[in-house]
């Protein structure tokens, strides 16, 4: 069965090899109509390493992760969800670096076979600059198209919010696409 995994990460700075993810979500759009939504926070165990500024933009504070698991518990429920399908994201790249990171700082060997992330991925990043540019928008951070589209921003920078946006926006520019066919 055709699966879509819309993905988000947020994280403690831009580095995968430096930085860790904080939270993550996952929302699987099956090909009968079913969807499937999983987030979750992780408690980062190097902070010292993290960047102030990533750490402001996606609203960590102690009290918030206090009861995060950390990633070691939740990193097969991550590699399960994965394992197969086309995973989407807003900048796709740099989410499935640091989910690969993570594999390996769990034991996981993201070349394997099992552990395979992103083999087919979608970037609505570069779905946006190619039907959104030509209209005019300026920023294609997804708080840029949000802007541009109308979109609610309550809640940016949350993993859940921003992968129903990625899904959102990536059925908005598939279907514009058929409609000019």
């Amino acid at each position: 069965m055709r699966m879509l995994h819309f993905i988000d990460t947020e994280t403690t700075g831009l580095d995968c090899t430096k930085h860790e993810i904080i939270e993550i979500a996952i929302v699987t759009e099956y090909g009968d109509g079913r969807v499937d939504k999983w987030c979750t926070k992780i408690k980062p165990v190097r902070l010292l390493e993290a960047s102030p500024r990533a750490l402001e933009i996606n609203g960590y504070n102690d009290a918030d992760w206090s009861d995060a698991p950390l990633l070691p518990q939740v990193i097969e429920t991550i590699r399960e969800k994965l394992k197969d399908g086309i995973v989407v994201g807003h900048n796709v790249p740099f989410d499935v670096g640091f989910i690969r990171e993570s594999y390996k700082r769990c034991g996981l060997d993201p070349s394997a076979k099992l552990n395979r992330v992103g083999k087919y991925r979608v970037d609505t990043m570069t779905l946006a600059h190619e039907h959104l540019h030509p209209m005019g928008i300026v920023s294609l951070s997804l708080d840029g198209i949000r802007t541009f589209c109308g979109w609610s921003k309550k809640d940016s920078h949350t993993a859940l919010k921003d992968a129903l946006d990625c899904r959102r926006l990536y059925w908005s520019l598939l279907r514009r696409h058929w409609s000019q066919s």
